[in-house]
């Protein structure tokens, strides 16, 4: 039965607050796995990923980035909110140079920034692991309500493959979606990776 997304937001966050600490280790380990078993055998030019909220217990990206770093040298960018609700990006700096906004983000305390359109001025093959709190079997995402990143996305050219990252399965639909949803090319869960048709 579809849900809105306001109802599906209130569900996956209850959902997560009950997950223990263990729970979270094990099924960020088993997200790290499927993502670089099974999506990382394609090299991309330029990886944008989010840096994980200390306050709502969503899968994790620090581990995510140091096997990046190590491993794959990409052209890597972490967003930061600006004042105009926009998402600007700056190559990822390290830990020690984030800070915490007032939303519990890290985000790059200084340096240079890209805007969402220039973000997208390439022919690279860009990769953009995005937040989410629920997705649907279409592939369609539930935010945190912001749209931080329904105005990034509007700017993604045909090389940009989307991947969200989920402890939980796929939803069966959402209800009130509209023209500024765009669905994910994946979505990885501890116990699978959902492929969906490319937009």
């Amino acid at each position: 039965m579809p849900q809105t997304k306001a109802f599906l937001r209130k569900i996956y966050l209850e959902k997560r607050t009950l997950l223990s600490e263990t729970e979270k280790l094990k099924a960020n380990e088993k997200i790290h796995f499927l993502l670089f078993s099974r999506l990382m055998m394609h090299r991309y030019d330029r990886i944008h990923i989010y840096l994980t909220a200390q306050n709502k217990a969503e899968p994790e990206t620090n581990h995510i980035i140091n096997t990046l770093l190590n491993d794959f040298s990409p052209d890597l960018y972490v967003p930061k909110m600006d004042k105009k609700g926009q998402l600007a990006h700056y190559n990822y700096p390290g830990v020690q140079d984030l800070v915490l906004n007032k939303f519990g983000i890290p985000e790059p305390n200084e340096g240079e920034s890209i805007s969402s359109e220039k973000f997208f001025e390439t022919d690279d093959d860009i990769l953009l692991i995005i937040p989410l709190l629920a997705f649907d079997k279409k592939g369609y995402r539930v935010g945190y309500g912001g749209g931080f990143y329904d105005r990034f996305l509007q700017y993604k050219t045909p090389n940009t493959t989307l991947v969200g990252l989920s402890f939980f399965g796929a939803d069966e639909a959402i209800e009130d979606l509209d023209e500024f949803d765009i669905p994910l090319n994946f979505c990885i869960t501890p116990d699978r990776v959902y492929s969906f048709k490319a937009s």
